[in-house]
């Protein structure tokens, strides 16, 4: 966000400030400029992101749970669609074991990842 000027970082946060937002005393990482509060999110006017507000560094770990996991979900899936594909094409019995066993680890793979997450969800 750095390549936006002056005036229109001062435009962004003064139109969050009339829009309702609350002006905190943190900076944000990525630009520098005020966070602001909106309906009890943290972010940044300037570069239009969320930003989580940790006080430690088990703090900052559990901030970075949902990221993770939801990384994790994409990758998942994406390999899941992968070799369903290959899957598809092969008649080859070794290699159709080979697959559908790899094919099984990333789904509980990526049911656990979603049991974790809704176990994050009820924590908070």
């Amino acid at each position: 966000m750095d390549r936006l000027g002056g005036d229109e970082r001062v435009k962004r946060l003064a139109a969050a400030l009339k829009s309702g937002a609350k002006l905190r005393t943190e900076s944000c990482p990525e630009c520098g400029s005020p966070l602001v509060e909106v309906k009890g999110e943290v972010m940044c006017a300037v570069c239009e992101k969320p930003v989580v507000i940790v006080r430690d560094e088990t703090e900052a770990g559990r901030a970075v749970y949902p990221y993770v996991l939801s990384a994790l979900e994409e990758v998942a899936v994406a390999k899941i669609d992968e070799l369903t594909r290959i899957l598809a094409r092969t008649g080859d019995p070794d290699e159709i074991e080979r697959l559908a066993e790899a094919i099984d680890a990333l789904i509980t793979v990526l049911r656990k990842g979603m049991e974790l997450q809704e176990s994050l969800k009820r924590k908070e």
